[in-house]
């Protein structure tokens, strides 16, 4: 399977999953539901880095379906990667009148303006998939081990070759991207032959790993694997060694454990994908967020594991959907 020919598809979901997420909050009807039912309906906030990500488009997806089980509703915003405007969407949503918020930070520090913010309101924060700086500020945080998802590719590297000249592809804003780089970085270390000759910032967004990656194997022709923080990464990435001519030697690693990434892997086109719990990960957010409205005490940190699939286990999870 052509990774170019994916791509007009994978767009066309990112913007049928935009669209949904946009939209949906906004079509909510209450039905058949009486004037008291509607009354007593809270409102749960949601605000990601970005939901131009089939990871987030998902999360969302299952969060609101939780939420609405409780007989409350979600609302969803997108920080479209800009602190600023999440600040801001944190604000409003507070100004609307939530009960909590569940966050997916776009920068780790500037996010705490936000924080600040709901904490003066009395409003209890979950942050989900990615942590920020100052957890003093959050009733619970709930993550993949994002260390472990880059150590776990850096053993399968270590496994398969003698040797390689690697390319990393980063977000060091988001400190989940920066641990999973990080994990990697330090299981190479002191493994003679092992190197990395060049790395860049994708954003964790497929359309700026193309062009970076294109630019990063023109600056280093010897390269021969690429490290990725996730998955809409690696396919950027897979996009630009195919053009490239270059699929027969390089090594392909991405996290998240996505429907196209676990495809990829199946088909021999990408090396190796370390998967999140996302359903896991949705439903203990919820949890930890109705014990915090309950007046229970929600875990400070809840740490989900992760799985590296491969070509040779991947078809044990399916390829059709997320784990």
């Amino acid at each position: 399977m052509k990774v170019e020919k994916m791509l007009p598809a994978i767009g066309g979901l990112l913007v049928v999953g935009m669209l949904a997420a946009i939209l949906i909050p906004l079509l909510w009807l209450p039905g058949d539901h009486s004037a008291d039912q509607i009354e007593s309906q809270r409102l749960i906030g949601a605000t990601y880095m970005t939901m131009n990500n089939p990871f987030y488009q998902e999360l969302d997806a299952r969060l609101q379906a939780a939420v609405e089980a409780r007989g409350d509703r979600l609302l969803t915003r997108d920080g479209v990667m800009d602190q600023d405007r999440q600040n801001q969407e944190i604000a409003d949503l507070l100004d609307m009148g939530v009960s909590a918020i569940l966050l997916n930070p776009v920068d780790w520090e500037k996010v705490s303006d936000g924080l600040q913010m709901a904490a003066q309101a009395g409003v209890p924060v979950i942050v989900i998939d990615a942590p920020v700086k100052d957890d003093s500020l959050v009733a619970s945080t709930i993550l993949s081990d994002n260390y472990q998802a880059g150590v776990q590719c850096a053993e399968h590297l270590l496994s398969v070759r003698d040797s390689a000249n690697i390319l990393l592809l980063e977000h060091i804003t988001a400190r989940s991207g920066a641990d999973r780089i990080q994990g990697f970085l330090d299981t190479i270390a002191g493994h003679e032959g092992f190197a990395v000759v060049g790395a860049g910032s994708s954003d964790g967004q497929i359309e700026n790993a193309m062009p970076v990656m294109e630019q990063l194997l023109a600056e280093h022709p010897e390269a021969d694997v690429v490290m990725a923080l996730n998955d809409p990464s690696a396919l950027g990435a897979l996009a630009a060694i195919e053009g490239a001519g270059l699929s027969d030697r390089f090594l392909v690693y991405g996290v998240d454990g996505s429907p196209e990434g676990k495809v990829l892997v199946a088909d021999g086109l990408m090396t190796a994908t370390s998967a999140q719990m996302l359903g896991k990960m949705a439903e203990t957010a919820v949890e930890q967020a109705y014990l915090a409205l309950d007046g229970g005490t929600p875990e400070k940190e809840i740490v989900l594991p992760v799985t590296l699939l491969t070509r040779d286990n991947v078809a044990d999870y399916g390829t059709g959907g997320w784990q």
